[in-house]
């Protein structure tokens, strides 16, 4: 009998096996996470001459570059843009510089086949690569702009972020990062985050509760899903269904691949979607008829005169690093497409019906309306009404939604902050003829540390009202503080302390370290984003309490897609009394549902989200679309554990297994040596004799 080797070697063995076992369950995890997040459908790219024409309603929308003549200072743009020609003209109509308008009801499905023409721009101009040169992105030839064979803007070059850290040029922002940095090649470089091909694109319906659509396909389990990534020549099918009781109101859409939405944004690539509903229905029944759009947007613009003498338009999209800095010289703010267009033949006691969009890629805006004074009054000479006091002589408005959601009574204001993403449904009666104003003031150096000269103080748009006699035939049946409306969300659906099951923080915050691009750098917990790292987990259902936390003096409205969220409490460490228009930015009512908020410069807000029962891999960012591109963005995996097992995120257990299983072999081959070193005649006699002595004892003892 060999006794104790057999035991020795059954040591061995238990060790190996415990260390197969380990990566046995490993494996499984992997096997069933692969399993489990294998999509029904590998991808939603299509050929281009297939149909995508299956829901309720359908619309195709084409990313081309277009000439377009702007309503603003004679400008004729040339660039990328949603907007369609005239197919009896061949031209984009007058100041048309949106795409299509969408229409769609609750429960409807939306169909929307996406192709991306944007040919004969960044093809020619060098491609964002770390293997472009030695620095990375080579800039664009003279030569090859003068020859207009690109649409700029040129892709952003690590020389760029070098140049400009040397020069910081006028004094505003740069200038407190000044600083000698030896050479351009010394500089870390995140490519990631560096804004980059600006003709790829995708498509974000922006506030709707559909399906999650930023990483391919739609509605993706698969936490290593990639961007939707649609590149010149490509198409792309979305499919998306409205819930039943999808509430009805203003959305809108707009680009979201990484990297190059701030551009194509500035450009005006976007469009308004519309719930249809019983909104405008309970509007028509007090006789509200007089509806108007009044999308803000603030585009970032460059003369090309000089550059392309001989092209038959005079602006393009500035260069990035201009627009996000706001130094670009052509850069106002307008509203539907103009500078301070009239919304005119408003009647005396009507009621106008503003459906208001801020769509800036970088900028706040107010919205503050003001009784224009009569020319004897102003003796003929511009007014400067953003010296006064809104609260003194500011004309009281009614938001009777926000962000799509109807509220169930109107609610009064004599001012507002709105932010990139935000909408806001107003009401405005107007007591007496004359002229209106709707004002722009007093964000100055609250939105970006100090700084003053962007954003401008500025008249958005002005009304004019008549007295319209026995012609009066819109007025209302009803006082605007008596009406009552459907509200978008149940009353039930008002989120409770009781439900929230945890609560995380989301930290904006803003680097400055001189030698790393892009600069500066923007981050949310302290990392830049990373589209292959799960970085927030809700499961459909849960109540999750947010913490937003602002660690600048800077501006940052944060949004989370395809869910709301209420606004529980928000605060700022900066003076009311030095920035008063922050006080309106911190004027929330926590019964209010909203896919966007502004975190205050210095500040924090605290928000319940409710997850919805759409399940998948999205994300949530800074609505400063410069700041999401370079890093300002975070994933969010809805669903299940079970699909969260990613590979990568085990690699040191898998490497620990691995180890394990090579030491185990090791230490069994070192034992067998060790055991037939021995002399085993010489080591099993002993043992023979023994029990062959213990036998005769036995034997003389019976």
């Amino acid at each position: 009998m060999r006794i104790m080797p057999s035991k020795f070697v059954s040591a061995s063995q238990c060790l190996f096996l415990m260390q197969a076992l380990v990566c046995a369950t490993a494996a499984e995890k992997a096997t069933r996470s692969s399993s489990a997040t294998t999509d029904p459908k590998p991808t939603d790219f299509i050929d281009c001459n297939d149909p995508c024409n299956g829901g309720d309603v359908n619309y195709e929308l084409i990313a081309s570059i277009q000439t377009i003549r702007m309503a603003f200072g004679n400008h004729t743009y040339r660039g990328r843009t949603f907007a369609r020609p005239d197919p009896a003209t061949g031209e984009v109509p007058y100041g048309q510089h949106m795409g299509p308008e969408m229409s769609v009801k609750p429960g409807q499905s939306l169909w929307i086949k996406f192709r991306n023409e944007l040919q004969g721009g960044e093809e020619s101009l060098p491609e964002a690569s770390p293997f472009a040169s030695k620095f990375g992105v080579s800039a664009a030839s003279i030569e090859s702009i003068q020859n207009d064979e690109g649409i700029l803007p040129r892709n952003v070059t690590i020389e760029d972020y070098w140049a400009r850290l040397q020069n910081p040029g006028e004094k505003i922002k740069y200038q407190y990062y000044r600083k000698a940095v030896d050479s351009p090649d010394l500089m870390q470089v995140d490519w990631p985050n560096i804004p980059k091909h600006f003709d790829h694109t995708n498509l974000h319906l922006h506030g709707l509760d559909v399906e999650v659509h930023m990483f391919d396909p739609v509605g993706t389990h698969n936490p290593d899903a990639p961007h939707i990534d649609i590149a010149p020549g490509e198409c792309y099918c979305y499919r998306f269904k409205l819930p039943e009781d999808h509430p009805d109101g203003l959305y809108w859409y707009h680009p979201h691949l990484h990297g190059s939405s701030a551009v194509q944004l500035w450009g005006g690539m976007m469009g308004l979607v519309k719930v249809e509903g019983k909104l405008m229905e309970e509007l028509a029944s007090y006789n509200v008829v007089d509806s108007r759009d009044f999308v803000i947007w603030d585009p970032a613009f460059q003369d090309v005169t000089k550059l392309k003498p001989n092209a038959d338009h005079d602006i393009e999209v500035d260069e990035f690093l201009n627009g996000q800095t706001t130094l670009s010289k052509i850069h106002p703010f307008l509203v539907n497409g103009e500078i301070t267009p009239i919304f005119d033949n408003v009647g005396v006691g009507e009621i106008l019906h503003l459906r208001v969009l801020c769509s800036t890629i970088e900028n706040e805006n107010t919205f503050i309306v003001y009784k224009a004074p009569d020319e004897d009054e102003s003796g003929g000479k511009d007014t400067d009404y953003w010296t006064w006091d809104w609260k003194e002589s500011g004309l009281p408005f009614w938001v009777i939604a926000s962000d799509g959601v109807t509220y169930r009574k109107p609610r009064e204001k004599q001012a507002i902050v709105v932010a990139g993403g935000q909408r806001e449904e107003i009401l405005l009666k107007f007591d007496e003829p004359g002229n209106y104003v709707i004002s722009q003031q007093g964000i100055q150096g609250m939105q970006f540390f100090d700084m003053y000269g962007h954003p401008h103080d500025q008249v958005l748009a002005k009304i004019t009202v008549v007295d319209k006699g026995e012609d009066a035939t819109n007025l209302p049946t009803i006082d605007i503080s008596a009406m009552e409306f459907t509200p978008g969300y149940a009353t039930s659906e008002t989120i409770q302390s009781h439900q929230i099951t945890k609560t995380e923080s989301i930290v904006f915050s803003m680097g400055a370290n001189m030698d790393m691009a892009p600069f500066p750098q923007y981050y949310v917990n302290g990392k830049a984003f990373d589209s292959d790292r799960l970085d927030f987990h809700a499961y459909p259902g849960q109540a999750v309490e947010y913490i937003l936390i602002n660690a600048n003096h800077n501006v940052h409205p944060f949004h989370i897609h395809v869910n709301r969220f209420q606004v529980q409490e928000m605060g700022s460490e900066l003076s009311v009394e030095d920035y008063p228009t922050l006080a309106e930015v911190m004027n929330f009512d926590p019964e209010i549902w909203r896919d966007t908020v502004v975190v205050p410069p210095n500040g924090r807000a605290r928000i319940w989200v409710q997850y919805k029962n759409y399940t998948g891999k999205t994300v949530l960012h800074c609505h400063f679309l410069a700041h999401e591109d370079t890093g300002m963005m975070a994933t969010v995996f809805i669903g299940s554990p079970l699909v969260l097992f990613k590979w990568r995120d085990h690699i040191p257990l898998l490497l620990g297994c691995g180890v394990g299983i090579v030491v185990g072999i090791a230490v069994a081959i070192l034992a067998c040596s060790i055991y037939r070193s021995k002399d085993p005649e010489h080591y099993y006699s002993v043992v023979g004799m023994n029990e062959a002595k213990a036998r005769a004892i036995s034997k003389t003892m019976d």
